[in-house]
This record gives structure tokens, C-alpha cells and sequence, in this order.
């Protein structure tokens, strides 16, 4: 079994039991050159000559990195990445068999983020694409080199795209609730939708008002999985801490009262962010993640409150336990909508399906452990495979005997895979 993840900044690839890990040579070239830069500007900042006030930022070299997605590739000397670094984003290859595991450019940009990956033994990739803080579309990648074309639009957080074992394209998407001046308030809980290749038509698989369905994927037999959790997580509340802290958050109104009224005529920020917030990962300051909190798969989890919580359990994790990997299996008219659900797994960030020499094995990842999943007569089992510091990205390859998309360009999609 070969598959890759994600350790913090590190990038790994589990074979047959070995585990490698790599660094991103794009992420910690990064950081050298603003390093550098910045020791370039100290002769400056103290300098005899004074320079007019806010000409030179201070800590100019503050980087902030993340690496969002994670794919084998369809050529086993290589593996694929989405990573964000401050205001750039791009994809890009590692290559595995040579000493310097030199990487080749793919896509990168300055205006958008690029949030997840699946690929095909056949060359077909699929990736999030966002280009606002509050929507996101799927987009799939030409064969040919770094071009693609967004499959969906509109005002919604579309992610985690995949192909089914027909060529389709599967997602989860959140619905974004705005209020009467078209602000955002909310997102509604996700629901998991196909999208046909051929007529480019839309269809629900999967929804519920109060629950979350996320990270669609099918198997060879057409069944659905996907990580199913609360639409909202719930925490208990102290009433005497909440009435204790009401000074505290009357200073912060105060505060940030006044850092909108310095953003609004002084055009920056009264604290500088380090650049663009980071979504559905890790973000790593200068280097050093931080071990408190993630922002990940629309959720704002407390590290150390999830481990503390999670400790009684064997290889325990920071990923809530109500996070679960689930299975539908679909009604004589291929419909999902009344199947039952099978629990497999807890506590699931993410994973994948793997299905070599026709076994079909589930590789998911508890935020510090990866886990190998089999089920058999009913029973589930589960075998550790990898330790992790980090781990919130997990890949393997989709083995599909769909055609081609290739042979679509003749279909109702023909404008759509002109560019592929």
C-alpha cells in the first residue's frame, strides 16, 4: 500500500511500511529569501540617516505558511501539493527518486488559494480553488500543464472534489446565509452533490439540516463514504466565567473599535496578520506551527482541549470523536438520500480509499496518528500505520475504469474541456 500525508510543513509518502519524509523546497526557499531580504534592510533601520516613518515594515520577514492538500501522482517518481505562503498559492510536484527531491511548478498565484487535491491513475486531477475568504469553486486541471477550468460557481463553499467510479465529479458544499445587506452571517451545513461530466448537470447525494456531510469519495462498488460531523460543535457554557469576562470583552469591543477606525483612515491593520488567514490547514508562522488552534474543514478546533479531551483513548488525536467516516451504500435506483449509515472510524480529519489487489482499505488520519481501516463480515479493524506530530492531509490515487475526460470534449461538456 502506498499513500501520502502531511506532517505540520513536512511532506510524507507511507510505502509498504517505509515512511519518508520531505521538506517543501518551495515553502523553505521561501523563507531563506525573506530571511535574507531582511538582513538586506538592517543597515537601514540602523542607519544614522533616518528614514520617513513606515517606509520599511518591521519584521518584514514574518512568513506564514501551509500545505492544504496532499495526491500521488499517475508516475510513481512523484507526488502533488497545495501549499499557501503569506499571499501566494500554488501546486506543485516532488519528486521522489533523486537525492535533492528536486519539485516542478504546476499552478501558482497571487489571488487565489488552491485547498485540495485528488488525482486519477489515468492523469485527471481536481482541486479547490478560492478566491474570497467566503466561497470557493472546484476546478479541474488540463493534463497538458498548469491550466484549469472551474466546474462550479455561485455562493457557496464548494471543496473536497473527487471522482466517482463513473467519471463524475463528487463534493461537499456549504450554502453561505447572508442578511438583508448581503453580509455574510453563516454557513449552512454541508451537503454532498454529484456533478455529471457529461451534461454538467447537479444532483443532492447527500443532506441534512443539523449535520455536516464533508469529503465525498466512492468505491469500486458505488458505495459513498464521507466524514459526517456536527453542523456546529458544542461546548458547555459557565455562566460565572461568562459573567466574569464581561469586562474583558468590553476592553476588546473598545480595542477593536479603534483598529477599524485605524484600518479605515491609515489603511492597514493597528496589528499586522502576517498576511492572508489561512483555511483547511495548518498555518506555520516563521516555521513553528501553532499548537493550540486549527482552522480546519470549516471548524475552529482547541488542540490542546480536543487531546486532553480524547487522552482515555488508545492512540488518541485532537480531531473531535463526534467527526466520523461513514458509509452509504446505495438503493436499487443508485440513490443515497434514505441509505443507512455505517460507522467506521472516529475522530476523522481525513482520508482515503484504497483499493489494490481488489482489498479495499480505509486510511484516515486522527490528527496525530494514521490509521488503516478494513472491513470485513460486519467487523471493523484497525492497524496504526504512521505516528504524526501534525497530520491533517492524507492522498492516495483513485483507480477508475471511467473513460477518459478526454472522450467528453464530443459530449453537452464540449465548451468545457475545450482548454483540456
Amino acid at each position: 500500500m502506498k499513500f501520502a500525508f502531511v506532517d505540520g510543513e513536512k511532506l510524507g509518502v507511507y510505502h509498504d511500511g517505509k515512511v519518508l519524509k520531505m521538506e517543501s523546497e518551495y515553502i523553505t526557499n521561501y523563507r531563506r529569501r525573506a530571511l535574507q531580504a531582511e538582513k538586506n534592510r538592517e543597515w537601514k533601520k540602523n542607519s544614522d540617516i533616518m528614514m520617513y516613518e513606515g517606509m520599511y515594515e518591521i519584521g518584514g520577514n514574518e512568513v506564514v505558511a501551509a500545505i492544504h492538500g496532499i495526491a500521488l501522482s499517475a508516475e510513481e517518481n512523484k507526488i502533488s501539493y497545495a501549499f499557501s505562503v503569506n499571499e501566494s498559492s500554488g501546486v506543485y510536484y516532488k519528486y521522489l527518486d533523486d537525492e535533492k527531491k528536486t519539485e516542478a511548478h504546476i499552478v501558482s498565484s497571487n489571488e487565489s488559494q488552491f485547498l485540495s487535491l485528488f488525482t486519477t491513475d489515468q492523469g485527471d486531477m481536481l482541486s479547490t480553488v478560492q478566491d474570497n475568504p467566503e466561497s470557493s469553486k472546484i476546478a479541474i486541471f488540463s493534463r497538458a500543464g498548469g491550466d484549469y477550468k472551474c466546474l462550479t460557481d455561485g455562493d457557496s463553499l464548494d471543496e473536497n472534489p473527487a471522482f466517482d467510479q463513473d467519471g463524475n465529479v463528487i463534493f461537499n458544499s456549504y450554502g453561505i446565509g447572508r442578511d438583508a445587506n448581503n453580509v455574510f452571517v453563516t454557513y449552512m451545513p454541508s451537503e454532498i452533490y454529484r456533478l455529471n461530466v457529461r451534461t454538467l448537470e447537479i444532483q443532492t447525494l447527500v443532506s441534512n439540516e443539523k449535520i455536516s456531510y464533508i469529503k465525498p469519495m466512492t468505491d469500486s462498488d458505488g458505495n459513498l463514504y464521507c466524514i459526517r460531523k456536527p453542523g456546529a460543535e458544542k461546548e458547555k457554557v459557565n455562566v460565572f466565567l461568562e459573567i466574569l469576562l464581561i469586562p474583558v470583552r468590553i476592553v476588546q469591543a473598545i480595542v477593536g473599535f479603534i483598529s477599524a477606525f485605524v484600518s479605515c483612515f491609515a489603511g492597514k491593520p493597528l496589528v499586522s496578520s502576517g498576511g492572508r488567514a489561512i483555511q483547511n490547514g495548518s498555518a506555520a508562522k516563521n516555521g513553528g506551527a501553532d499548537p493550540k488552534k486549527v482552522f480546519v474543514n470549516n471548524n475552529l478546533i482547541n488542540v490542546e482541549k480536543e487531546l486532553n479531551k480524547n487522552k482515555k483513548s488508545e492512540d488518541s488525536g485532537f480531531i473531535p470523536h463526534s467527526w466520523k467516516l461513514v458509509k452509504f451504500t446505495p438503493d436499487q435506483n443508485g440513490e443515497f438520500g434514505k441509505s443507512e449509515e455505517t460507522e467506521l472510524a472516529s475522530g476523522v480529519v481525513d482520508y482515503f480509499i484504497d483499493e489494490t489487489d481488489g482489498e479495499k482499505t480505509f486510511v484516515y488520519s486522527n490528527g496525530k496518528h494514521i490509521f488503516a481501516v478494513k472491513e470485513k463480515d460486519g467487523k471493523v479493524k484497525r492497524e496504526k500505520l504512521v505516528d504524526t506530530d501534525f497530520c491533517l492531509k492524507v492522498g492516495g490515487l483513485k483507480k477508475t475504469n471511467a473513460p477518459s475526460l478526454d472522450n467528453f470534449k464530443n459530449s453537452a461538456s464540449d465548451g468545457l474541456f475545450d482548454m483540456l
